[in-house]
């Protein structure tokens, strides 16, 4: 286990409901670490199990170059509930979010390629580890200096090989595949290339594809875009009283589908609109996955190894990276260490 003493607080990356993210620095080496830490982490709190678990997920994904890096959980005893946190490699606090708003203009296609083909290897990492992000979106990709993209943020991130509960609903409403949005608690790793596809659209035309107010109003965005889907698909991801309104919006939108209109020719190849089509299926059952996605003609047939993707850079990141270390050991060591911190933590209260 790392010791918060081991670094010094730099300046904040980020602030959100579960914390903040600061750059350190290592007083041993002089390297720079980014850490997540929660806003508390005590004794019988769900914090602690939360933190363990992000920290879990993260070390399965370990070793590739379009996932954020991990280092390790740091104690800090000087504290009195002897709080943890994440240590992170530090990409810094740009994020693809800020890129497109900041260039004020759409992607060409030839750098939503490369981009994207980064995504997806990464995506391609996570699912393959049994692990779904859930929160998959531009403030959650980080952009590195040298203009290469990594996906972070694994506070949402659940793992479907290990048995759970329920996991409820998670992610933001512009990202949300149609079945999280109608509060289907068994989506899994399709919803994340939901996102990707949405993301996608955001880079070739600079504007959110679905905005949406609310998760009823996002529905409706999506429909009148995609039509909507099948009788079978709809009673595969809702409940039963929810599928008369699906069938009232089925009878409005039929299977339109204006995607293409959307994003036209002149913005995307056909061999592009091909992935773009398949990432944004409002059936769950005909997305693509990140593999299927990867072996399409607008990847194979394109040499994507020249140049970074945000910025000019000669440095090519290696993204046919694969995570050897099987994920139900990484899970249990996890699961040990937090019954082992819990213990230390309460042990330390009653004293």
């Amino acid at each position: 286990m790392l010791s918060a003493r081991w670094y010094e607080e730099v300046c904040k990356l980020g602030e959100g409901t579960f914390g903040a993210v600061v750059k350190a620095r290592s007083r041993s080496t002089g390297q720079h670490v980014a850490v997540k830490k929660p806003r508390q982490s005590g004794p019988d709190n769900d914090v602690l199990c939360d933190l363990l678990c992000e920290a879990c997920i993260m070390a399965a994904c370990r070793g590739h170059s379009s996932i954020v890096g991990y280092r390790g959980v740091a104690r800090d005893p000087r504290t009195k509930e002897q709080e943890y946190s994440i240590v992170m490699d530090c990409v810094g606090r740009r994020n693809l979010h800020d890129a497109l708003y900041h260039r004020g203009q759409p992607f060409p296609e030839a750098d939503v390629r490369r981009i994207m083909r980064e995504l997806l290897c990464g995506a391609k990492a996570i699912h393959g580890n049994g692990i779904v992000h859930r929160d998959i979106k531009p403030a959650n990709i980080l952009v590195t200096a040298e203009g290469f993209v990594k996906i972070g943020d694994f506070g949402s991130a659940k793992s479907l090989v290990e048995k759970q509960p329920p996991f409820g609903i998670a992610g933001t409403i512009g990202y949300m595949a149609p079945e999280a949005l109608v509060k289907n608690e068994d989506h899994g790793t399709e919803a994340d290339m939901w996102s990707l596809g949405c993301i996608m659209a955001e880079l070739l035309t600079d504007k959110q594809m679905f905005d949406g107010d609310d998760e009823a109003e996002q529905l409706f965005k999506i429909f009148d875009v995609l039509g909507v889907p099948g009788e079978k698909a709809l009673k595969a991801q809702v409940l039963i009283d929810e599928v008369k309104q699906q069938r009232a919006w089925q009878r409005r939108f039929g299977h339109r589908n204006l995607l293409r209109k959307m994003v036209p020719e002149e913005v995307l190849s056909r061999d592009g609109f091909e992935v773009l089509e398949g990432l944004l299926a409002s059936d769950p059952r005909k997305r693509l996955t990140a593999d299927a996605a990867l072996k399409l003609p607008w990847f194979t047939e394109h040499d994507l190894n020249k140049v970074a993707v945000v910025s000019h850079s000669t440095v090519v990141p290696n993204t046919e990276n694969t995570v050897t270390k099987p994920w139900s050991r990484i899970w249990n060591m996890a699961m040990s260490f937090a019954g082992k911190a819990l213990g230390l933590l309460r042990a330390t209260s009653a004293s």
